[in-house]
This record gives structure tokens, C-alpha cells and sequence, in this order.
């Protein structure tokens, strides 16, 4: 039998189960507020696990590690989490509503909103069986595993161009695929010029991702004629942009040009008492480091705004 939480009203909701909503739960407890995480799992990107054949992965910082404990004290309290998706959000007078897909209502005085992006896969064979195993959406987090080793970037505009540049700092040699000669007359594009390491495929896209248990080559085909190539790779990494879950709030809260929560030094969103934290606000950094501070520092203003607006 479902508990009804319709009628209870909890000092603080927080959406999204991710390292900053995890971190924001953690920090709410400890300052004995009433919480309530809101998420269909716990860990976020954190639950994708990268590893590289024959590299120790101590070389980066690993996100699954630092959020561990914050992640292990929420699945614990299980009065203080709901594993479901939030398909309603709003402001119902002094207090906010949260919906879940299965039907339940949770109300609270404060809201933290962390929930986080979603990358726009590839979408070809190979890339959802090879991810984290070769294949990345994050050129921040894993870069530094690939000193001295072929990568590919694939993707479009200064996002790709970026990530070619940070590579071709560590990696032997970057194939850049799928961007067009034009985007190339840039000081960005003279620099992946100069530096020799960088081949340019912009008439080119990723067909198929291959390797038995690890990326080992990337198949493209010629946007001309159809010629395949296949360019061994040790990773590759998809630079195709991500969309910040906020759409559900945004008809309260203000969002920049790609939709993420627009908040200032406080992770106010301009709603008193409504908090948004991580990669879904424009503090967004790809980091899970800085959505952890993220998530910490939204839960202690929610508990400093508490403690005045409903005193």
C-alpha cells in the first residue's frame, strides 16, 4: 500500500538524485531539516563508470568515489528519498509541489532542482555497448587518461574544436570528425591547425564504433560518395552538446539561450525559496567536483532562507 504524503510538508524537496542532489540531501540533514530527494536512481552521471584498458584509473578524479558517501547515507535514510520521476513542479501558494510519475504528492516549504543533462548521443553501433569503455561524453572528466594515444572527437561547432584543442595537448594524435572546413577559420581552428596532431574529417561521419570489450577503431563514411574508412582509436569523444533537464520549471524559473537555470552566487533562482544546483544551471562546468559545491551550497541557503521566511 502507497503512504500518502499529500498532507505532509517537508522543510526542503530536492529533484534530481545526481552529486549535486546528493550532496544538497547530505547538507540538509545534517542542519536536521525535513528532506525529501526526489529521483528515479542515485548517482547520475557518477553511475557510468569510465576505465581504459591497461590505464590505472587513479590518473582522474573519480565522481562514483566522491559522491559515495553522500550516495550511501540517502539510500540508508530511505525516509528521506523517493525513487520515481518528478512529472510536476510548481508553486501552490507559499509551498511547492512535486508530482511523481506514480501518482505521489510531496509539498515543501524550499525546492532544490537538480537534475542535471542529458547528452545528445551518436546513435550508432558501438556507442551505447562502448560507453565508458572507450567512448565519452566528457572530454573534462577523461582526457588526461589519453597521453600519447589516437582519439577521435566527433561533434560540431567551438564544442568540438575545444575539445580537439585540450586534446592535442595530451593525446598522440586527434582525428576531428564531422566538422566543417568553414567552422576551421577561427583562431580556435588555426591553433588545431598548428599544432600538427590534429587530422580534419569534416566531410566525414561516425558510422560505427568498434572493439570487443574497449574502443580499438571508429568506421566513418565519406558524406561524398559513401566511402567507409576505418582510423584506429583508442577513445572517442562525442562533443554533440547536452540538454539541461529544466524544462519542467520553466515556466518559474528564467533560463539562459540553451535552457539551463539561470542563478547567482547563492544558487537562488529568483523564486524565494527555490534553489537549482549542478549541470541543469548555468554555473553548469562538467565536473563533478563543482556540482558537488553546487548541491552544498544551495542546501545551506535553503536552510538560511528557512530559517527567516518561515520563522
Amino acid at each position: 500500500m502507497k503512504k500518502d504524503n499529500s498532507q505532509k510538508v517537508y522543510d526542503l524537496l530536492i529533484i534530481g538524485g545526481g552529486p549535486a542532489g546528493l550532496t544538497a540531501a547530505a547538507y540538509a540533514i545534517r542542519k536536521r531539516l525535513e528532506t525529501m530527494l526526489l529521483s528515479e536512481d542515485l548517482g547520475g552521471k557518477t553511475s557510468y563508470k569510465f576505465s581504459l584498458e591497461g590505464v590505472e584509473t587513479h590518473f582522474i578524479i573519480d565522481g562514483e568515489e566522491l559522491v559515495g558517501k553522500f550516495k550511501s547515507q540517502i539510500e540508508y535514510l530511505d525516509f528521506a528519498r523517493h525513487l520515481d520521476a518528478v512529472t510536476k513542479f510548481d508553486k501552490v501558494g507559499e509551498l511547492f509541489e512535486a508530482k511523481t510519475k506514480g501518482g505521489q504528492l510531496f509539498r515543501g516549504k524550499a525546492a532544490i532542482i537538480a537534475t542535471g543533462v542529458t547528452p545528445r548521443r551518436l546513435k550508432v553501433p558501438g556507442d551505447e555497448r562502448l560507453i565508458g569503455k572507450g567512448v565519452s561524453y566528457s572530454v573534462a572528466s577523461h582526457a588526461p587518461l589519453f597521453v600519447d594515444m589516437d582519439v577521435a572527437v566527433v561533434g560540431e561547432g567551438v564544442r568540438a574544436l575545444q575539445a580537439a584543442a585540450e586534446l592535442a595537448r595530451i593525446a598522440k594524435k586527434v582525428s576531428l570528425i564531422g566538422v566543417p572546413d568553414k567552422e576551421l577559420f577561427s583562431p580556435l581552428g588555426e591553433l588545431l591547425k598548428r599544432s600538427g596532431k590534429v587530422e580534419f574529417l569534416g566531410d566525414f561521419d561516425v558510422n560505427e564504433i568498434k572493439g570487443k570489450t574497449h574502443v580499438e577503431s571508429v568506421q566513418v563514411k565519406s558524406r561524398v560518395g559513401g566511402n567507409k574508412t576505418e582510423i584506429p582509436v583508442r577513445g572517442i569523444f562525442v562533443t554533440l552538446g547536452l540538454v539541461p533537464n529544466s524544462s519542467l520549471f520553466s515556466h518559474l524559473v528564467r533560463t539562459d539561450a540553451e535552457g539551463r537555470i539561470i542563478v547567482n552566487a547563492r544558487n537562488e533562482t529568483g523564486v524565494p525559496g527555490l534553489f537549482a544546483a549542478g549541470d541543469v544551471t548555468n554555473a553548469y562546468s562538467e565536473q563533478v567536483v563543482i556540482a558537488v559545491g553546487g548541491g552544498a551550497n544551495a542546501a545551506l541557503n535553503a536552510y538560511d532562507y528557512l530559517l527567516t521566511a518561515t520563522s
